[in-house]
């Protein structure tokens, strides 16, 4: 069991591999399939998604997470690591039901300075990768859920998300930059929708994000 201060994340190459040791993780994880779970992941910005006005790789990047639960769940101990067994991210607030909530690479940077973390922000790899959800509970560190993506869900603004939220399948939303080989998640024409439920198909242009979140925050 991983303490509370790293989680232990077996190391293994990008693509199919890493999808790999997310499928065994969940398989020997007492606290997999909870409530909560990782539901959509951009890992090659290519455009100012967290609107602060500036385009950034590192503060762009952005997990989503979901809750599937009938209920309202309190965040506190919810927290994101990466492949390289450091803690990303701990949410906060309340989640409701069907509802979801994003982190952006620039909260994430920030979260590491102000908890004494290596600060790299979200650090997700372009090349494929995986990003796991733990949940800190007394002295227990539990893992939630873990989703491995491949190379081609990391290109220029693809997300990987479940379809519908919260679901069981993953698909690649590459709206804004289509995929068309046939290695999967294979191409839905969703575009990524960060902080929203998805709406398939939407045309909405990731410059306008900044924007939408003004409005919903109003």
């Amino acid at each position: 069991m991983p303490s509370r201060n790293q989680v232990r994340f077996p190391r293994a190459r990008a693509g199919a591999r890493v999808a790999a040791v997310c499928v065994a993780l969940l398989v020997h994880a007492a606290g997999a399939r909870a409530g909560v779970l990782l539901n959509e992941i951009l890992a090659d910005p290519a455009a100012d998604w967290d609107g602060s006005g500036a385009y950034q790789s590192r503060d762009d990047e952005w997990v989503e997470i979901v809750n599937t639960g009938p209920d309202p769940v309190d965040l506190a101990g919810y927290r994101l690591a990466g492949a390289d067994s450091s803690w990303r991210f701990e949410f906060s607030g309340v989640l409701a039901p069907g509802a979801v909530q994003v982190v952006f690479g620039s909260e994430s940077y920030a979260w590491e300075q102000d908890t004494g973390n290596p600060a790299y922000g979200l650090r997700l790899s372009n090349t494929g990768g995986a990003i796991s959800l733990w949940r800190l509970t007394g002295p227990d560190t539990l893992l939630v859920d873990c989703y491995g993506y491949q190379d081609h869900e990391a290109e220029d603004d693809r997300s990987s998300g479940r379809m519908p939220d919260g679901g069981p399948d993953w698909e690649l939303f590459d709206g804004l930059n289509p995929y068309t080989g046939d290695t999967a998640p294979l191409a839905s024409g969703c575009v990524p929708s960060p902080g929203a439920t998805i709406s398939c198909p939407t045309p909405v242009r990731p410059t306008t994000w900044g924007r939408v979140k003004q409005i919903e925050n109003r």
